[in-house]
């Protein structure tokens, strides 16, 4: 998908995709207007199609270099955010961890804290009562993630932000992840979870970003 948000593109695809358009904007502006004009001017003779041909051809062959670049460019992607994700989501220990989220209001000693709307205010839904959802999606290059909460009845009970606490909090207190596939791969395999994300996180789980505090 061709995009300009600089924002959340590395430089060099937001070069490639100014490129790509401006490759596109000239081939209409004068390629077109080329074929049009040897058109009116020769009907229906060889050096119409000569050049109709050629432009074609110049169309074609552009497109092809843009997407070898684009290959060579996503792997580099790729790569960078699977580095990234290993620098974010480094190992810490489990008590530093635990002191993190709970200064984070978000757990307890044995259980999750979370805020029902009540007129009591914030509850607890203890961990073995609890089922978590691995949740992840991306927007243009960049990722996130989260953890959404269940109770035993499977009702939605908040979520937070997946950081290098609760990653490394959830990987060594094991609680039960409904969709644990995707939570070990994120684990074992960053690469290969950055490219699932990529091409399937904004279709299955963007609507997840609606349910985490």
């Amino acid at each position: 998908m061709i995009s300009l948000d600089k924002k959340n593109l590395p430089e060099y695809l937001y070069r490639l995709n100014v490129a790509l358009i401006s490759f596109f904007v000239i081939w209409f502006t004068l390629g077109v207007a080329l074929m049009v004009t040897i058109g009116c001017l020769y009907g229906e003779e060889v050096i119409t199609y000569a050049v109709m041909a050629s432009t074609f051809a110049v169309f074609f062959i552009g497109l092809a270099i843009f997407f070898a670049v684009g290959i060579k460019l996503n792997a580099r992607l790729i790569s960078e955010r699977a580095v990234e994700l290993e620098k974010k989501f480094a190992e810490m220990p489990f008590d530093e961890a635990a002191d993190i989220l709970k200064a984070n209001g978000i757990i307890a000693d044995c259980a999750f804290i979370i805020d029902d709307g009540g007129i009591f205010g914030k509850n607890t839904l203890p961990f073995e009562a609890a089922q978590l959802e691995f949740t992840f999606y991306s927007v243009e290059t960049q990722i996130f993630l989260g953890i959404l909460i269940y109770d035993s009845d499977g009702e939605n009970a908040g979520g937070f932000e997946l950081d290098r606490a609760a990653y490394n909090y959830l990987l060594n207190k094991r609680l039960k992840i409904i969709n644990a596939e995707y939570f070990d791969l994120f684990v074992n395999d960053k690469k290969s979870f950055v490219k699932f994300v990529f091409r399937w996180g904004h279709r299955l789980f963007q609507s997840a970003q609606t349910g985490l505090n």
